[in-house]
Formats: structure tokens, sequence, C-alpha cells
């Protein structure tokens, strides 16, 4: 089963929080960050060291910004071919409001 989450970050002293990537799993196994470079070691870090329901429930403190995790139940999928499947859930998300999933521009695919 490939999972996908998008990844809200609240930076220390601010009020709101802003999506800043996507987390796709398989089989809560296996997972794979998609954000900007300059956020991947901030965010796979603070996925990797926090279970999945603490960052879907409350979210969690890390290095002084909030993180949570929303769960986009709507785009699972048990598709054979993870990665194909990545790449498709990444390219609704971003059509789905590309000023807000700037972030995801360099992994859609432009048809």
């Amino acid at each position: 089963m490939l999972s996908a989450y998008l990844i809200h970050v609240e930076p220390e002293g601010d009020f709101f929080f802003t999506p800043e990537g996507v987390l796709i799993t398989l089989d809560n196994i296996s997972y794979q960050v998609y954000c900007l470079d300059s956020r991947h070691n901030f965010l796979r870090a603070a996925v990797s060291k926090f279970p999945l329901v603490q960052l879907t429930g409350d979210g969690v403190t890390y290095r002084g910004a909030n993180i949570k995790l929303e769960p986009l139940q709507s785009l699972e999928t048990d598709h054979d071919k993870a990665k194909e499947a990545s790449f498709t859930i990444l390219d609704e998300i971003y059509r789905s409001n590309p000023e807000r999933y700037f972030f995801l521009s360099r992994y859609v695919r432009y048809r």
C-alpha cells in the first residue's frame, strides 16, 4: 500500500502551518520525502525521528518548529509500480494548486 502525507511546518515564532513537503510511504516501511533541496535534511530527519502516529496526531516539535502530517487517504493506492505511482500522486497534488505546492514543480511530469 502506498500512502501519502502533506508535511506542514510552523516555524518557531510563527502562527501558521504551511505545506513544505510530501511524504510517501510504501507499506509503512520505506519512505521518501519530496520537498525543496534546502529543507530535505530537516524534514527527513524529523520524519525519521518520530512515529507516524505522533506526526499525524497532534504533531511534534523538532528543532524549534512544529511539524504535522496530513494524511491524503484519497491518494492511497495498491499500485504495483511504486515509483510511477509516487510521481502520479505528486502530479495530482501539484496540479491542484501550483502556487501552494511550488516545491513539487521539479517532480511533476509535464504532459
